[in-house]
């Protein structure tokens, strides 16, 4: 389980994350013994892992809600981040089809916290894809060149040539303005 924190705490960094693994507690569900909190300018949030989906829909409540408890301080103190708060548990076997349903009821949970739950987390790419919602865009788009004057001609249908010749040919506005005046 530790391996599926520190691939988490990989990816949440190379996103520029603050990222701090958690203390233990002795009296606290088991899975606070690895959880990680995480925080940038936005977001603030918390990580906890499992062995099985089982063991996550089993703890994941109280887990959350000690969690909640015990950080009530940082969360008062993160002010509108706070309205951010995420609740990331991490599954490392696969989910069958009503696990997977189940995790899907578990996102749907806005109570106190926003959450993602996943399962089958076991590498860089899966962690990756697991906290895809909390990162951003790794690329920006490819766009084909646009000829904006043919654009525009072929948009404007109902407006006359003479109007659309007078707006692509950079004439002083009041020139247009008048084409467009002369055209109704």
């Amino acid at each position: 389980m530790n391996d599926i924190l520190e691939t988490t705490r990989e990816v949440l960094t190379g996103a520029s994350f603050t990222v701090r693994q958690l203390p233990s507690t002795a009296d606290g569900p088991e899975a606070i013994r690895g959880a990680l909190a995480f925080e940038n300018d936005t977001v603030i949030g918390f990580v906890l892992a499992y062995d099985t989906v089982a063991a996550l829909v089993l703890d994941w409540r109280a887990a959350s809600d000690a969690l909640i408890r015990a950080h009530a301080e940082l969360l008062g103190a993160a002010g509108q981040k706070a309205w951010n708060t995420y609740l990331v548990l991490l599954a490392v076997k696969e989910a069958g089809f009503g696990e997977a349903l189940t995790l899907g009821q578990i996102e749907e949970d806005l109570e106190g916290t926003r959450k993602i739950a996943r399962a089958g987390v076991s590498g860089l790419v899966t962690a990756r894809g697991a906290l895809l919602p909390l990162l951003p865009f790794r690329a920006a788009p490819v766009l084909d060149p646009v000829d904006m004057p043919a654009e525009i001609r072929e948009r404007a249908g109902e407006v006359s040539p003479e109007v659309i010749r007078a707006f692509l040919s950079h004439a002083d506005q009041s020139l247009v303005l008048q084409t467009v005046e002369d055209d109704k």
